[in-house]
């Protein structure tokens, strides 16, 4: 592949090697990959699929759907001793386009005990199952907070190659405890759903992405938006989460929530610890200033 290209994609992705048990560089119309460890290269290329040891190019290749549908993609796949959670992003070269693949083992995390004769179909439908359900809050539908602690890093590395900026905007609504408190969980799970939906439908472009990240905190990122046209946006929504009605069979009220809003740049050099504490910052003055309000 490009040593010079590959040299400075691997500069940019400092601040997150460490954080991954694999990290690998794929070329998907190739089937090669370059696998990156402590800002070098390790070895000649080898076959992509090898790794897996299925003798095989993978039926639901992951970094080819990667590259054809220009976006970003997450599964769970197994080799012969580990299960891993691959993340897998395009990155644009001089003259082609690659494909990061970011590998997190997840063995340990997951307990899946299947018998019979057609055992390595049934493990292929539960993985097939926990690629579906990995990355989605059980409760509200949108994205969890595990698709914030994959996606967000590759956001903004993406904004670093780019160079262009990544806002956040922290949400938490205001009073839920009172909604829980006077009504009940299911109806504080009802009021749950419903902000994030109203989260949800209005964001504005295809790469802008809402998650759960606990409790009654959400997360919308907008990638390449600046300060204020992040600050614009959470001034939209907050108005449609005030105005729209939580509607829980019999019963409707109206709940209002507070935003924080930060915003890095590639030259400011942020992680994405500080881009978070700083919205949460932010999300926490308006919160003291009176909630239902917006604080950048």
């Amino acid at each position: 592949m490009y040593e010079s290209d590959l040299q400075e994609v691997i500069s940019k992705l400092n601040i997150i090697i460490g954080a991954y048990d694999k990290v690998r560089i794929v070329d998907p119309v190739n089937k090669q990959v370059i696998n990156l460890r402590d800002n070098g290269t390790e070895g000649a290329p080898e076959q992509c699929f090898a790794f897996w040891k299925k003798g095989q190019v993978c039926e639901n290749c992951i970094s080819m759907k990667a590259y054809r549908e220009n976006d970003t993609f997450i599964k769970m796949e197994y080799s012969e001793e580990d299960i891993y959670l691959v993340t897998a992003f395009p990155i644009e070269l001089t003259n082609r386009t690659v494909v990061l693949e970011l590998m997190k083992k997840a063995t340990d995390n997951i307990s899946i005990n299947v018998n019979g004769d057609d055992a390595s179909s049934n493990f292929n439908a539960l993985l097939n199952n926990l690629n579906n359900r990995a990355i989605k809050d059980s409760l509200t539908g949108i994205y969890n907070r595990r698709y914030i602690n994959e996606k967000l890093p590759l956001d903004l590395i993406n904004a670093s190659l780019s160079d262009s900026s990544i806002s956040v905007i922290m949400v938490d609504i205001d009073f839920f405890k009172n909604v829980n408190d006077t009504y009940g969980h299911l109806i504080g799970d009802c009021t749950l759903k419903s902000i994030a939906n109203t989260l949800n439908r209005n964001l504005k472009r295809d790469n802008d992405w809402v998650a759960r990240y606990g409790g009654e905190e959400f997360l919308i990122c907008l990638p390449g938006a600046h300060l204020e046209n992040a600050k614009e946006m959470a001034e939209l929504i907050r108005k449609k989460v005030e105005s729209t009605p939580i509607d829980c069979g019999d019963l409707e009220f109206f709940v209002t929530a507070s935003f924080g809003v930060s915003s890095v740049t590639p030259k400011s050099g942020a992680s994405i610890t500080l881009l978070i504490e700083e919205a949460d910052k932010k999300l926490y003055e308006a919160k003291r200033n009176g909630r239902n309000r917006v604080e950048a």
